[in-house]
């Protein structure tokens, strides 16, 4: 069953965004040297944010990452609640280019809230959480982000906010679970 969010701490008032944005621990399976690169070869402002704490992550990010870094693709480093609502409703895309079966991925009902389009690789459970068309769009090569960005930019930011109102709400969530421990209970 999907996780939630509250609707209600991801402020919507769509615009178009200024970056493409990667939220997410810094480590290979997460993807944010795919990010890098994505935005060096589309000639786009990237931001990155997530957790570089561990050796293993820092490890990473001094080889993969930091080497990238310029004036256009920043790291902005971990970040609060409110700083990543910030980030998510300013950006223009959220890039998700994932290479390990991802058991959720909150971070793409949150950029769908704040009304961002999310691009992700067709890996764990992004098939079941982005519609792809209509919340974002799923990629099956790191070739197809370019067009995938072009695309993204055509997906209505009110429709991604509603989907996550119905879909992901606590209400929602609630609901599912009752409803298999009643299965479960009348199966018994």
């Amino acid at each position: 069953m999907p996780n939630a969010i509250d609707p209600a701490q991801y402020p919507f008032e769509p615009h178009e965004g200024e970056y493409l944005l990667f939220v997410g621990r810094m480590s290979p399976d997460k993807g944010a040297q795919r990010a890098v690169r994505i935005a060096e070869e589309l000639g786009l402002p990237l931001k990155l944010a997530g957790k570089n704490a561990e050796p293993a992550e820092q490890a990473f990010f001094d080889a993969e990452v930091r080497p990238h870094l310029t004036s256009t693709i920043e790291y902005v480093g971990e970040v609060t609640h409110d700083e990543k609502v910030e980030l998510l409703r300013h950006a223009h895309t959220t890039l998700f280019p994932i290479d390990w079966e991802e058991p959720f991925g909150l971070v793409m009902i949150e950029s769908m809230a704040c009304g961002t389009p999310v691009i992700a690789t067709r890996r764990g459970s992004v098939p079941e959480v982005v519609d792809d068309g209509v919340t974002g769009i799923i990629v099956d090569g790191w070739d197809e982000f370019g067009p995938a960005v072009e695309r993204a930019a055509s997906l209505d930011p009110q429709r991604l906010r509603q989907e996550v109102e119905q879909r992901f709400a606590p209400e929602r969530m609630v609901a599912n679970y009752v409803a298999a421990y009643e299965a479960a209970l009348a199966a018994a």
